[in-house]
């Protein structure tokens, strides 16, 4: 197995800080960090206390428990979409089949069981068949929602208190802790099996040699097979012991609840998978983490709780789900050998460059072959910083001085932390394309023998000056006069055309009077877009 720990091992000689950027549960940890401070700045009497932090622990025991078994599927190389389609059958099976009668231990032992051969049946569909998995589950999650509506007739099954019994009480129920004034009044049992599988998760996964074959089979499952490990056994069992988790997470959500109904567990396949991913589990095999799992669970439930909080319900919490999705993925990109000069080398020492001297900077970026992969990260991190800047000044006067900010969809508290990066980020790529578009039919127009990355490739480092553009959008959306907000963005991009003229003269060729002639033809193109949408907007005005 030392080619599994080779695979796994990280590189010692590596800072604190930098240990800490390649963790798996990097991007968990930091989104649990900021919604605790989120959470504190919104209603800090409410969020922290202690009945408020167990429900929020509390509602992470569906995701968390689907997500142990979950991660070590994905661990292994598959996934299933089917989960929480299964999780609602099996609520639906246990409330149907005990409210005609059945035996409660019965029932239960029944519906594992069914879930387990469930699993089987997937798992033998994907190995031995060669399906993929995502045609699979999607197959089997359609199939299951339709068996759902047809347990439950298209009605809501319930359990009442009268008829409850033990079984489901030790498996999701509420303990009564005091009756008056007290630290908990009442403590749900799901936490201890959230905990409870946590911890074995966490030891099967990294302390068996289970675990360790399932990394070495997602690592690399031509590899494991030759060493011998039954890599479809691996995958058969995970699937089994998913199905597994997600009908007890069914079964607990029904005795908390003590309803199901024919939208239970609709979306919970992709809030479980994101947060597997959220939790630094690689989404192409080899890697996982328990923890993280538990703590990307907990991403979405504190998530929740203070958007509620903040008087916005759930209205927002797919924009946030999608939000995290993509951020887990591109930090599971970037983490995977990220350093501290990283920063240095793709932006700052590109950038001060370009400041000191922007003709030398060109003739380096027109002689290297690098093609827009480093361009775009310079962009990417210039719109984060961007993003961050913006955010924390508007946060920060906010609270301090009261200003009312209202910028395209984005208003003060919790709603800016889902739309002010989508509205930066579709901003600034806009602003981006569209001028290289304009520029490239300009230059193209005169007679350039360069092709459009190279034009991108200018228009990128050329906008650098546009990490500035937090002062007028901050400007506008405090109600600022019109031409002192058109005068600072003015201030903005006239440095933005020198560098354009400097990269169009440099990377293309040209002379000085073309790459002006072609900067021209750019901003007159930009002028007619503009005009255009004043234009529609005055309609509707």
């Amino acid at each position: 197995m030392a080619e599994v720990d080779a695979s796994v091992s990280r590189d010692s000689g590596l800072g604190s800080v930098s240990r800490l950027l390649q963790s798996r549960e990097v991007g968990a940890i930091l989104a649990v960090s900021v919604l605790l401070i989120l959470g504190t700045l919104v209603r800090a009497d409410v969020f922290l206390s202690t009945d408020n932090m167990v429900g929020i622990v509390r509602n992470t025991a569906v995701t968390a428990i689907i997500g142990y078994g979950m991660t070590l599927l994905m661990v292994s190389g598959e996934f299933d979409l089917s989960v929480g389609s299964l999780m609602a059958v099996c609520g639906a099976l246990v409330a149907t089949m005990y409210g005609t009668g059945y035996p409660i231990l019965f029932v239960v032992l029944l519906v594992l069981l069914f879930a387990a051969l469930y699993g089987l049946f997937q798992g033998l569909m994907i190995t031995k068949l060669g399906l993929p998995s995502l045609i699979v589950t999607i197959g089997t999650l359609t199939l299951l929602r339709g068996a759902n509506l047809v347990i439950l007739q298209g009605q809501t099954a319930t359990i009442s208190s009268d008829n409850y019994p033990d079984l489901l009480f030790y498996i999701g129920g509420v303990a009564e802790l005091a009756s008056g004034p007290a630290l908990i009044q009442q403590f749900p049992i799901q936490i201890v099996w959230t905990i409870l599988f946590l911890v074995l998760g966490y030891y099967v996964l990294n302390r068996t040699a289970f675990g360790y074959r399932s990394m070495f089979t997602g690592g690399s499952q031509e590899s494991a097979s030759r060493t011998g490990i039954k890599t479809d056994h691996i995958k058969i069992i995970n699937f089994m012991l998913v199905a597994l988790l997600a009908a007890f997470a069914g079964i607990g959500q029904l005795a908390f609840t003590q309803a199901v109904s024919p939208s239970t567990g609709q979306g919970t396949e992709l809030i479980v998978i994101a947060s597997v991913v959220i939790g630094g589990t690689n989404l192409f095999g080899g890697e996982g983490s328990m923890p993280g799992t538990f703590l990307g669970a907990l991403v979405f439930a504190l998530t929740q709780n203070i958007l509620v909080l903040a008087g916005l319900g759930v209205r927002l919490f797919q924009v946030f789900t999608g939000i995290f999705i993509i951020s887990a993925v591109l930090i599971e990109v970037l983490s995977r050998d990220v350093r501290a000069e990283h920063l240095t080398n793709g932006y700052i020492e590109p950038l001060t460059d370009l400041v000191s001297d922007a003709e030398s900077f060109f003739e380096y970026v027109r002689s290297d072959v690098q093609g827009i992969d480093e361009p775009l990260m310079f962009a990417t991190v210039g719109t984060i910083i961007l993003t961050l800047v913006t955010l924390v000044v508007m946060t920060v006067v906010d609270v301090m001085v009261g200003w009312g900010f209202s910028f395209a969809i984005v208003s003060p508290g919790v709603a800016a932390l889902g739309t002010l990066p989508l509205v930066m980020f579709m901003m600034m790529a806009g602003l981006i394309l569209l001028s290289t578009v304009f520029l490239h039919a300009g230059v193209k127009t005169i007679g350039t023998r360069r092709d459009f990355d190279t034009t991108l490739q200018g228009v990128i480092y050329s906008f650098s000056p546009a990490v500035l553009l937090f002062i007028p959008v901050l400007l506008s959306g405090w109600d600022f006069i019109a031409p002192l907000v058109i005068g600072v963005a003015a201030l903005v991009f006239l440095p933005t055309l020198y560098l354009l003229y400097r990269s169009t003269q440099v990377l293309h060729e040209f002379s000085g009077r073309n790459a002006a002639l072609s900067v021209a033809m750019m901003v007159i193109l930009w002028a007619l877009v503009v005009a255009f949408t004043l234009t529609q907007i005055s309609t509707i005005n």
